[in-house]
């Protein structure tokens, strides 16, 4: 890809069964899990251990290439489910990764009352900039009419029916389990790349954009999956590799705009289906972001696969390239050459230095020099950012407690300068957090003005000795 031409590789055939090579002249960036990763080459499931605030657990399929040794830095390919899809939706894809020298983690996402998937590109946010992202926002079509029959547990009152996935922080899911990788397995971190089906391609572009994850990735190949309309967001770090995969005859995530005018392709397999962004309207824009030239060009071989050919965009900057493919006769699935492609555009790519991750944490140094291994220490580490957070909120109340005395007894010693006598009063009630009663007895003036004797109780300090047995309520 040098000054951004698009590259001449070897026939695809004499690289097939091969161990991983890249046709880019770059040095590999070893993740700190290098030298320290204990897993066997093979498929094994694991659950992750990130989870959300809703406690929701979820697991994910890492499946290491048959040359894998621990200490080599490999590629590592995060492959996101379509709707109500899992971990095992793409066999074929692991077993590929197996054979040709790659990593592949596929995780499950957050299934919440309803079935597994991701939040991103619009599926919960609808109304957007272009109105609802579907033809029914008043769910007049679901049994009964009126209900948001895939409103989310997690989304509480989904603002219209168009919404359709979790409203858990998906991003925040797929940055944990990268973290994890790095730490667990010997990654090439240059060479991190995210592919998906349906509304796991759809997560990609959520993914591009979020500042959380937008600069890890060197990458990114989503499979019939467009941004709803109204949510087309340019990649945030660019340059930033796309190769885009489309089926023609596609009636749920449509290649095609319904109108040319407005460029919004339009789900024709429900009556009120979704509203999606045309293929050309997301190739452009992320075309545009690169830098590319406007005009797409038609590729030859190995990117006309499928018959129908695909088209590029030309003199990208830093080495970056545009492709959109509408494979032939293709429906809403995954073409059956969609895996040597996204080899292809892998062994093309790299990530920019300025977009790597930061330097190996300090945590897994100590945790080599302990004996710990890297996901022990990561979970040390949490533990003891939390241990931090108490002490730090324990400082902050001792802190408004003195706080609150040094100001009780300014106040009383002005009273008591102006020859005001200060006396103990009858025990009074005073209701806590969530509307309960608590009873105390409080200091208050003998002969104030009503708002002096309310400021002189309000600064009670339990600490102080007094009468008050209950500790006041956490701000």
């Amino acid at each position: 890809t040098r000054h951004g031409h698009f590259p001449l590789p070897r026939p695809l055939g004499l690289m097939l069964g091969q161990p991983f090579a890249s046709s880019v002249s770059a040095d590999p960036v070893p993740s700190w899990g290098c030298g320290r990763s204990a897993h066997s080459p093979g498929s094994s499931d694991r659950t992750m251990r990130y989870r959300p605030a809703s406690g929701q657990p979820t697991q994910y399929r890492l499946m290491l290439p048959q040359h894998a040794d621990g200490k080599t830095p490999l590629p590592l390919v995060l492959s996101f489910h379509g709707w109500a899809g899992n971990l095992s939706e793409r066999p074929v894809l692991l077993a590929h990764g197996r054979q040709h020298g790659y990593i592949v983690a596929a995780p499950t996402g957050f299934a919440d009352d309803l079935w597994p998937s991701w939040n991103g590109g619009g599926s919960t946010r609808s109304p957007g900039r272009l109105g609802a992202t579907c033809l029914d926002p008043t769910g007049s079509l679901f049994d009964p009419p009126g209900t948001k029959g895939y409103c989310y547990a997690s989304c509480g009152t989904c603002d219209d029916a168009c919404w359709w996935t979790t409203c858990e922080d998906s991003v925040a899911q797929a940055a944990a389990l990268l973290d994890e990788l790095l730490g667990d397995v010997c990654v090439d971190a240059s060479r991190v790349f995210a592919t998906g089906v349906s509304n796991g391609a759809i997560f990609l572009y959520e993914l591009a954009s979020d500042p959380r994850t937008a600069g890890r990735f060197a990458g990114y190949a989503p499979v019939v999956g467009s941004p709803h309309a109204g949510f087309n967001a340019p990649p945030l770090h660019p340059p930033a590799a796309f190769f885009g995969v489309w089926g023609e005859l596609d009636t749920t995530v449509p290649p095609a705009a319904a109108n040319a005018s407005d460029g919004v392709a339009v789900d024709t397999s429900y009556a009120g289906g979704w509203r999606y962004t045309a293929a050309r309207a997301v190739t452009a824009r992320w075309a545009e972001a690169n830098g590319c030239r406007p005009e797409p060009q038609p590729l030859g071989q190995p990117h006309s696969w499928g018959g129908r050919g695909c088209v590029g965009y030309q003199f990208c900057a830093g080495g970056s390239e545009v492709v959109e493919c509408v494979w032939g006769g293709g429906g809403h699935d995954a073409p059956p050459w969609a895996e040597d492609a996204l080899l292809h555009f892998m062994r093309h790519h790299v990530a920019h230095a300025s977009r790597l991750p930061p330097p190996r944490p300090s945590y897994y140094e100590a945790a080599q020099r302990g004996g710990l291994s890297a996901g022990d220490a990561a979970e040390v580490a949490l533990i003891a950012t939390a241990v931090v957070a108490l002490a730090a909120a324990a400082a902050a109340c001792v802190v408004r407690c003195h706080r609150r005395r040094r100001q009780r007894q300014a106040l009383l010693s002005s009273l008591s300068q102006r020859g005001i006598s200060v006396g103990p009063c009858a025990p009074r009630a005073s209701a806590g957090r969530g509307g309960s009663m608590r009873t105390a007895s409080l200091p208050v003036v003998a002969v104030l003005e009503p708002a002096a004797e309310e400021m002189a109780c309000q600064m009670e300090d339990p600490w102080a000795g007094g009468a008050a047995t209950v500790p006041p309520a956490a701000d």
